[in-house]
């Protein structure tokens, strides 16, 4: 077992291990050969499936818990799934084979769900956004990186070739030929359950180890991700955020239009309410915009990022 991680980690995950396989035991006597069986689906993930891809045959294992023990019965068989997870995660190579920078954060989310017990059963749904980070994470389907998951099987839909009109299509075209092509990029994603290091330090470090990252995927053309906070209109409405662009932009990255939509106006006006009185006001009009880094430039700012941070 890599040394890294303490006694007293093991003793909670095993603790917490033992409570959600007697929960589960009391809807499924044969609880750990269902979690075994469970878990195995997933040892061999597509290769551009991304983290919310659930392969068919666990599903089915899964619809088999749900109609025989109800959504509570379901609910404790993922939290097993999940935290045996974990404890497999701490034996396999590819652990061992990730970048320090990379094993040091992912040895911290798996300290953290180690924590998990009956309180995490409302988010222990198979579809749910949540429940897949954090699986994505205890099955090394995603990496830890400070402030966001990387997911390496990723990639750009071509749709997005056309979402800034005829005028912008050679820009784009060349952007994404430039890179290599649609596929596959590191994407990067924020977490509802971990905002700790959501912060300027936080996401240059998520860069740096997506950078570290190239090494172990070498086949990985560059690092894309979506959302609201890349539109440069938010710069002007809160200036705070404006490093989520600008670094990255700085560095040869490319922020690109996608879409005014209901999901980026939620996002956008959940936290804020200056933000929720300009969208009010008719003032602002949030947008969903997917940022695209390639490798090459993402490789040159974490050597200068690098060379800085040594001065």
């Amino acid at each position: 077992m890599l040394a890294q991680h303490t006694s007293s980690f093991d003793f909670r995950l095993s603790d917490q291990l033992g409570h959600a396989l007697a929960l589960c035991g009391r809807y499924l006597p044969d609880a750990p050969a269902r979690v075994r069986a469970f878990l195995a689906q997933w040892s061999d993930p597509p290769p551009y499936g991304g983290f919310k891809a659930v392969p068919q045959p666990a599903r089915a294992l899964y619809a088999d818990v749900l109609a025989q023990c109800g959504q509570d019965g379901a609910a404790a068989f993922l939290l097993a799934c999940l935290l045996s997870a974990v404890r497999d995660a701490l034996e396999a190579p590819l652990l061992a084979r990730l970048p320090a920078r990379v094993r040091a954060h992912q040895l911290r989310q798996f300290a953290r769900i180690a924590e998990h017990g009956e309180g995490f059963l409302p988010y222990c749904l198979l579809d749910g956004d949540v429940f897949l980070k954090e699986f994505g994470l205890a099955t090394l389907r995603l990496y830890a990186g400070a402030s966001s998951v990387i997911d390496p099987r990723s990639g750009i839909g071509r749709s997005l070739l056309f979402k800034g009109g005829a005028s912008e299509l050679p820009r784009r075209a060349w952007l994404i030929a430039r890179a290599g092509g649609f596929k596959p990029y590191f994407e990067i994603h924020v977490h509802k359950l971990y905002q700790d290091e959501f912060n300027e330090e936080g996401r240059n470090e998520c860069y740096r180890c997506c950078a570290d990252l190239y090494a172990l995927h070498p086949e990985v053309l560059g690092m894309i991700a979506g959302s609201w906070f890349y539109d440069p209109a938010v710069e002007f409405i809160s200036p705070h955020l404006g490093y989520l662009r600008k670094v990255p932009e700085a560095g040869g990255a490319r922020a690109l239009f996608v879409s005014h939509d209901e999901q980026a106006v939620k996002n956008a006006t959940a936290t804020s309410e200056k933000r929720r009185a300009l969208h009010a006001a008719g003032q602002y009009q949030p947008a969903s915009w997917t940022l695209v880094w390639a490798k090459r430039d993402q490789l040159a700012w974490s050597r200068r990022s690098d060379v800085q941070n040594r001065k």
